[in-house]
């Protein structure tokens, strides 16, 4: 029997040397790094050695080949390799380096970029005093010396680093790598003494971790922003967005896909208590926020029209919304319970060779955000006729339990007050030469843009159960306008976020001044104003005041 596994283990062995490292002779020939023991004893063979072959043993001696989803027997470009350690264990890769990759990708004319990114992934608790080393070099003796080696360790569950091959030309100007091997080493170590660990230590602890080896990009990001801002929430749902993308952008014009494609983006929502081991030791890692115990993830959901409001599933729409110059993906997050703080992560696909690579990916800084205690308000948006609303508003006694119902209620108010203004527009020469028209810089579309977004704004009033000195209080037979009263019939007391005053300036600004529009000033009328409007302030931690369309020309107050 003995004899039967020590032959199949010379086997494998010679396949992984023959197909994983590229024939390389010098790799076949030299013995640095097995140390000095006998090569084919599998019995006296060093823990690192059977985690670099791949060969792992039972405590009878049994042979077992470790397999993974992600290709771990050897590490080509672009394809992380798959694995997990335990004390005392070291894994040794060996990358090619292409000695044409200087004419494309980030390498330049005089050196070639070898990005190196990998994440841990392990969902659960970690030793705090250990560090997951990766040590780099173009020396194949760095198991032996380390002294002309690269350290660096995995940090909130990333790393990322790169190594760097100058060009070399022969005689005949031929340009080629002046390496041709990448050798990496991964082990766990003391994060005090920087020392490997005794294999003893740490028993049932493994160090879960996925690693790739481009010469193209970092496989695995990490990205500071958030890049998702929370909209609104009600007592069971809540509506996320992700920051404006432009397919103009060199980043989608070299890409065969767009930013409509909803693969793009995923988000990934846990309780509160299950994101504290995420967010103390795995907050950079797309991988173990992937493995952890999350709530409910959008990913294989794809974005449709039929927006379905009123679902009390625990499920994640995807909704795509294209403006003028930009693209948006929301995410309606449905089934949530009520007064409840949740914790989303934003994920991100990465191209590669013009497509949407299905591994790595750029992991973005988490938002938290809390259902409301109650059904005072109700979340709606994705409307026909205002389109940008997206928030909470006052919950109709009428269509109580019925969303969709009650977004339609409120969007009527607005077309109904809309139509009389549609008529006064139509009378305005829109079309004619630029020098008779109204104005040299604004068009008839910028003033029905404006107006819509302003009324929209006040006909369907922004509510809330927080408090502060920016908002309105509202009892519920008492609304800003006597439709609500009469249409809606608020369910309970509220308080409105009032809109911002800059959509007032947009409509005296952008519309004919034939049509009298007049805002209120704060000197003369500041009463009016601040019962009527409020000012934006980017400083508060919570929105001062609802603002719909182009945000860039607001007033910060």
């Amino acid at each position: 029997m003995f004899v039967i596994r020590l032959v199949l283990l010379i086997f494998i062995e010679l396949l992984h040397i023959t197909y994983g490292w590229n024939q390389d002779s010098k790799i076949q020939d030299d013995l640095t790094l097995i140390g000095d023991n006998e090569y084919h004893n599998p019995l006296v063979m060093p823990n690192f050695i059977k985690r670099q072959s791949r060969i792992d043993y039972d405590g009878e001696g049994e042979i077992h080949v470790l397999n993974s989803i992600i290709d771990s027997d050897n590490i080509a470009e672009w394809t992380p390799i798959s694995s997990n350690l335990s004390a005392g264990q070291r894994d040794l890769y060996v990358f090619t380096v292409n000695t044409d990759s200087f004419t494309s990708g980030f390498s330049p004319t005089y050196e070639i970029l070898i990005f190196i990114s990998g994440n841990i992934c392990n969902a659960n608790d970690l030793p705090t005093d250990v560090e997951l080393y990766v040590i780099y070099a173009f020396n194949d003796t760095i198991t032996d010396d380390q002294s002309n080696a690269y350290k660096v360790t995995f940090e909130d569950g990333y790393m990322e680093t790169v190594a760097v091959s100058p060009i070399q030309y022969d005689s005949g100007s031929n340009a080629t790598s002046l390496y041709s091997y990448l050798y990496v080493a991964i082990e766990p170590r003391n994060s005090t003494t920087g020392q490997a660990l005794d294999s003893s230590a740490y028993p049932g602890v493994k160090w879960e971790y996925h690693l790739s080896i481009s010469e193209n990009d970092l496989v695995y990001q990490w990205d500071y922003r958030t890049w998702m801002d929370v909209l609104d929430t009600d007592e069971d749902s809540a509506l996320l967005v992700t920051g404006a993308a432009s397919g103009a952008t060199a980043e989608y014009l070299l890409m065969n896909f767009t930013i409509d494609d909803t693969s793009l983006y995923d988000i990934y929502v846990y309780s509160y208590n299950d994101s504290l081991v995420i967010k103390e030791q795995f907050n950079k890692s797309i991988c173990a926020i992937k493995n952890g115990n999350y709530l409910v993830s959008s990913e294989g959901n794809v974005a449709s029209s039929d927006v379905q409001l009123d679902k009390k599933d625990l499920f994640i729409q995807k909704i795509i919304k294209n403006g003028p110059n930009s693209t948006n993906e929301y995410f309606y997050v449905t089934g949530l319970n009520q007064s409840t703080t949740y914790v989303a992560y934003l994920t991100k696909k990465i191209g590669k060779s013009g497509n949407l690579s299905d591994v790595g990916g750029i992991i973005f800084e988490h938002v938290e955000f809390q259902t409301r205690d109650d059904n005072t308000c109700s979340l709606i948006h994705s409307l026909d006729f205002c389109k940008d609303v997206a928030y909470s508003v006052p919950t109709s006694s009428l269509y109580l339990g019925n969303k969709t119902l009650m977004a339609q209620a409120y969007e009527n108010i607005s077309m109904s007050l809309y139509a009389n203004f549609s008529k006064a527009l139509q009378l305005i020469p829109c079309d004619t030469e630029s020098d008779a028209r109204y104005s040299p810089l604004r068009t008839c579309d910028d003033c029905d843009e404006s107006y819509r977004n302003w009324l929209c704004s006040v006909s369907i009033p922004r509510c809330t159960t927080g408090t502060t000195t920016y908002y309105m209080y509202r009892e519920k037979n008492k609304n800003r306008n006597s439709y609500i009263d009469e249409q809606i019939r608020p369910l309970k007391n509220y308080y409105e976020i009032l809109p911002c005053i800059d959509m007032c300036y947009g409509i005296v600004r952008d519309c004919p001044s034939s049509f009298g529009f007049s805002c209120p000033d704060i000197d003369s009328t500041p009463n009016l104003l601040f019962n009527s409007y409020n000012f934006y302030n980017g400083n508060e931690d919570f929105v001062s005041c609802n603002l719909m369309g182009n945000d860039t020309e607001t007033v910060n107050y």
